[in-house]
């Protein structure tokens, strides 16, 4: 289904937001943004009668345990123009879903379509007006934003320094360091705000059932939380300012110079192997060293530390890592992200890595370097949305388990992206939504693998490469294997069955693979891209 789409420059969307926003001449404080807003699109949306797609969000997907992303199609029934939302029937979905049959869904997430039933509608405005809702409250607006002082006029602070960090960073001028960083600022402001909104409501639900004490440890969590909200915002303004930015850049380049010299002079010295230890007796201490030893170069310069997220973040590129027993807290991969060892040395249950705090990354660990090995570890992915992210070069897990221990449907194992390569080996994929996603023209090599408790194996795009041996993929809620492809459908229906569905698609190799009692079947393609909508007579039964 074709909906409407709008490419603008820096200065067109400068001048309709300034219009929006300021057109009356008044200062607009932060306070005052969406009621500015509300009386804009009041005059402009239409208030019932249009069709849309609605783009479900990932939290909410998560409450309804459907696969994220998942697109249905809706028809509006009436905007509420003060809250910025509208009441949508759903009519459509994309997939064997059970959603309720209306829901209050924000204006933010809805596409309208080209195609209407009522061509009386000015739906090339309400389009154009959701676009430039979505612009703001995507790229402009800041989650920390409502909290700012009401004598400060928000639109000259804040509007053109915010576009144009957005565009700076589109056309890469600022560098794909800071953007990161700024992207994952934002992305954690925002999750950071939703779980406060959460535990806010929490509380006021305990205080109308007359609770006496309000749970310290909530009340505790809404207070960390807060504070670090305020850490991301004093953080912000000093990269939404480009004089600081460049500042901040020429620090950066030379830093990265001095450490490429550094490196260039220490080049004799080998690699170090670094042993994270979190405590016990000298004999469990000794006996783990022997353990490592056994698999270690006798060369290695080695160290011993309490703290694997300290120790990834001083360690070189190159550099081992051997992991003792114990829950070990990290954000990300540091200095091992290109290129490195992380191994545990004992039953790998015992030895699990997870997420650090309130950290809200896309996912646990993230690889681009062609020398990666991660072994005989746990990674468990918690609040995060993946466990691993392959993003460049080869990576290489070996026995490993990647689950979730508070499984939901969002929740994904290992996304292979775009031209990277995965190479798998007796693994364990437990616990998760979708337990290997690999995206157009990434690679996977996958070697005595299984699958448990699971809502889905393994998601394809179009020219993703597969090759699995000896890998049990039983026992699904969904299917083993998902293709969402174009290549290989004629028309828009969906296939579902066994393996002869994939006899003709050449980038998938299975060799002594088990496929066992699964939900749906063992194999489906869907279309890729294109919407495939089933209609829906009755709403409260969402089968196709």
């Amino acid at each position: 289904m074709e909906i409407y789409t709008f490419d603008k420059s820096l200065q067109e969307r400068l001048v309709e937001l300034t219009e929006i926003l300021s057109s009356r001449g008044e200062v607009v404080p932060a306070s005052q943004i969406q009621a500015e807003w509300s009386y804009h699109i009041e005059l402009v949306i239409e208030p019932v009668g249009w069709q849309a797609l609605w783009k479900i969000p990932r939290l909410v997907c998560e409450d309804f345990q459907i696969h994220y992303p998942t697109i249905v199609v809706v028809e509006i029934e009436q905007v509420d123009f003060s809250d910025l939302s509208a009441l949508v029937k759903i009519t459509a979905v994309q997939d064997e879903i059970h959603l309720p049959e209306k829901y209050d869904v924000p204006l933010i997430e809805l596409y309208p379509t080209h195609k209407q039933e009522n061509i009386a509608l000015d739906m090339v405005g309400t389009a154009s007006c959701i676009d430039q809702l979505r612009f703001f409250y995507n790229y402009v607006w800041m989650s920390w934003d409502i909290d700012d002082d009401d004598n400060t006029d928000w639109v000259s602070v804040h509007l053109e320094t915010r576009i144009r960090l957005f565009f700076d960073m589109k056309r890469g001028i600022v560098r794909r360091e800071t953007s990161d960083v700024i992207r994952g600022l934002v992305r954690e402001g925002r999750e950071i705000q939703q779980k406060i909104a959460r535990l806010e409501d929490t509380i006021s639900e305990e205080e109308e059932a007359h609770t006496d004490i309000v749970d310290g440890g909530t009340a505790c969590q809404l207070m960390k939380l807060h504070f670090r909200l305020q850490q991301i915002k004093r953080e912000m303004e000093v990269l939404e300012n480009p004089a600081m930015r460049e500042i901040l850049t020429k620090e950066q380049t030379s830093s990265l110079s001095d450490d490429k010299i550094k490196r260039r002079e220490n080049k004799e010295r080998s690699m170090e192997g670094h042993f994270i230890w979190l405590g016990g007796t000298l004999e469990e201490m000794k006996e783990a060293i022997n353990k490592a030893q056994t698999s270690l170069p006798t060369e290695l310069f080695f160290k011993i530390s309490g703290s694997l997220l300290e120790t990834l973040h001083t360690c070189d590129i190159g550099d081992i890592i051997i992991v003792g027993e114990g829950t070990h807290q990290i954000k990300g991969a540091g200095n091992l992200e290109e290129d490195g060892t992380i191994r545990g040395i004992n039953n790998l249950e015992q030895t699990v890595l997870t997420m650090k705090d309130t950290e809200t990354a896309p996912s646990l660990l993230d690889f681009s370097g062609n020398g990666v090995l991660l072994e005989n570890i746990t990674v468990d992915v918690g609040d995060l949305r993946a466990a691993v992210i392959v993003r460049g070069g080869t990576t290489k897990i070996v026995n490993c388990k990647i689950c979730a221990l508070n499984q939901t449907m969002v929740k994904l194992g290992i996304v292979v992206l775009p031209n990277a390569k995965l190479i798998v080996e007796n693994t364990l994929f437990d616990s998760l939504g979708t337990g290997l996603v690999v995206y157009n023209n990434g690679e996977v090599s996958m070697n005595n693998c299984s699958f448990k408790n699971c809502a889905e194996g393994i998601q394809l795009h179009d020219n993703a490469k597969l090759t699995a041996k000896d890998c049990f993929l039983g026992h699904f809620k969904e299917y083993a294997i998902r293709l969402e492809t174009q290549k290989h459908l004629s028309g828009s229906e969906s296939k579902c069955g066994s393996l002869e569905l994939l006899a003709n698609v050449p980038e998938i190799s299975l060799h002594d693979c088990k496929f066992e009692g699964n939900g749906k079947g063992d194999v489906t393609l869907k279309p890729g891209s294109t919407f495939v909508i089933s209609k829906q007579d009755k709403p409260t039964n969402m089968e196709t």
